[in-house]
């Protein structure tokens, strides 16, 4: 008589802790692949590795197109050098969608002019420079002086040190982060940036700004491979669906986000959950899985430009949103899952998924406690978040971020040039595949979707905006300026009541939830620079981020 197989809990904990594949799928994308930023060739090479993987798992694979932008930007290597009064190989980034270099030009280095008088005396030779200092927004009046500079072909470039980005995180020396405008990207081929920006590492600007305050001339090279194309080029989703057996119209989502920012391997931002999303999906078929509903695997794009890819994905499929039973959504590192909070209506559908979860040993070693912990209350948040489970929380529909613990320190990767695949802890990432899968499968079969009794009203737009009001100090309508709180941090900057905000930290804004997503980030004493629109001008205004608590 043949053995009878193992429970389908067993199978799936056997093959994720014993056979697990995870690393595998992380060493393709972080080593073959690489940086994915949005609209760039490498995102459209890791969407359609990744709709290989689960289309050789056997689901339902498909690549959905959710938009179009016009340029397609790349880059390459980059490069710079202090060639005088002495040598310095340099550790530079740049933001996206900023221009590269055409070959590897020398310049002067010269402090940014503060005064018409200093750009006419460097247009008195015939050198050209590189300018050092916080670039000004395009439409200031301190980029309006560099323009008799850049009309002579002398301006090669700017240059700044990193942590006068304000990006960096002051727990981790010399972390470079860059951003970039996703808006040049969906403009003209004609109105591409023409002028480089480059960021410096810190210890390395230091003595740049040292041999500036010197007598000898200072001399710098850069090469920026930074190249735009034409487009079309198409955005798209990664979806594949495991089909239910029963109830194949209703599903359960598991996702992450595929793209990154540009500057590393985006290991953990968010390689790790887009591995653990492909490694949920082999665990399940390869232990032969076949759920009542729909299980759906998804990797979103555009999550790092304000989640783009979930936020169109929900408006394309807005009719089957009330068949959605749950989304799982990993986008918080390499540490392990470990707690979930739900609603009362939900406990026994989320204690009977969870039931294989606790047998499993915790992967942190020395661990002590529990290996899950499963909040429970009367009513949980059906908004908020920074990743794209918000996107199906704002259209009513039950959704989580995992929330994980363990040695791994997030920020200190986060967004810089240290994201990458080192980061990861193997043992972890095979454990939260596995706890995916469980629960996956166990809310997929259960007899009824998940009670929405508990969850709270949707209010993205109106959280995004009370958020943000109550971190600057401000009442806003949209982003414009309609009172200024007392020795908050938006009065501390000269904001005024009218201002519009055009620019938090370099980056442009249009609506309330651009500025949180922005100074939600911040640390108290880190810089903030705000651009406003202030009687037909743009103002640059800048303070310490530390409020009154």
């Amino acid at each position: 008589m043949a053995a009878q197989a193992p429970p389908i809990a067993e199978r799936i904990r056997a093959e994720g802790l014993e056979h697990s594949q995870v690393m595998s799928f992380q060493d393709e994308l972080c080593h073959a692949i690489g940086h994915r930023l949005t609209g760039s060739d490498n995102m459209t090479r890791a969407c359609e590795w990744a709709r290989a993987h689960f289309a050789a798992m056997g689901l339902e694979a498909r690549l959905e197109v959710w938009d179009e932008w016009r340029l397609a930007w790349n880059r390459e290597e980059w490069m710079g050098r202090i060639l005088a009064p002495e040598a310095i190989e340099l550790q530079v980034a740049t933001p996206a969608w900023s221009a590269g270099t055409l070959g590897q030009p020398k310049g002067t280095l010269v402090p940014l002019p503060r005064k018409d008088e200093a750009v006419a005396a460097l247009l008195e030779g015939d050198e050209k420079y590189w300018v050092w200092g916080p670039r000004p927004s395009l439409q200031s009046n301190g980029w309006k002086r560099l323009q008799p500079l850049i009309d002579a072909g002398r301006l090669l470039g700017t240059a700044q040190s990193a942590k006068s980005t304000g990006y960096t995180d002051k727990r981790y020396p010399n972390q470079i982060r860059v951003f970039g405008d996703s808006n040049v990207a969906r403009g003209a081929w004609e109105s591409r940036p023409t002028i480089p920006h480059i960021v410096v590492r810190d210890d390395q600007a230091v003595r740049i700004e040292e041999l500036l305050q010197g007598s000898q001339k200072v001399t710098a090279q850069f090469e920026i491979r930074n190249r735009f194309r034409k487009g079309p080029i198409a955005l798209t989703n990664v979806v594949a669906d495991l089909v239910g057996s029963e109830k194949p119209d209703e599903m359960v989502i598991v996702c992450a986000h595929l793209d990154s920012w540009h500057q590393a391997a985006g290991a953990t931002d968010n390689g790790t959950g887009t591995c653990s999303t492909l490694e949920c999906a082999r665990i399940l078929t390869a232990a032969g899985a076949r759920p009542r509903r729909t299980i759906r695997f998804c990797l979103w794009t555009g999550e790092e430009q304000g989640l783009l890819g979930s936020k169109k994905y929900v408006v394309q499929h807005r009719q089957e949103m009330g068949r959605v039973s749950a989304v799982f959504n990993h986008d918080s590192g390499t540490n392990w899952v470990h707690a979930l909070t739900v609603a009362e209506s939900m406990r026994a559908d989320f204690e009977n998924a969870l039931a294989p979860v606790m047998r499993l040993a915790s992967p942190q070693q020395g661990f002590e406690g529990p290996v899950f912990e499963l909040t429970v209350k009367d009513t949980i948040p059906g908004s908020g978040g920074g990743s794209d489970h918000a996107s199906f929380l704002a259209a009513g529909v039950p959704a989580w971020p995992w929330s994980l613990r363990g040695e791994s320190q997030y920020g200190y990767g986060w967004h810089s040039q240290w994201d990458t695949y080192d980061l990861v802890i193997p043992p972890y990432q095979a454990h939260n595949a596995t706890v995916f899968a469980m629960v996956a499968l166990g809310i997929a079969d259960r007899p009824e979707l998940l009670s929405r009794d508990g969850l709270g009203k949707a209010r993205p737009a109106q959280d995004a905006t009370a958020l943000t009001e109550g971190r600057l100090g401000v009442s806003l309508d949209g982003v414009k300026v309609t009172k200024v709180e007392p020795d908050g941090l938006a009065q501390r900057a000269g904001v005024q009541v009218g201002d519009t905000f055009e620019e938090v930290q370099g980056m442009p804004v249009s609506q309330p939830v651009d500025i949180w997503r922005i100074v939600r980030e911040l640390g108290d004493g880190d810089e903030v620079r705000f651009v406003v629109q202030r009687g037909g001008k743009s103002v640059e205004l800048r303070v310490p981020a530390a409020v009154k608590r």
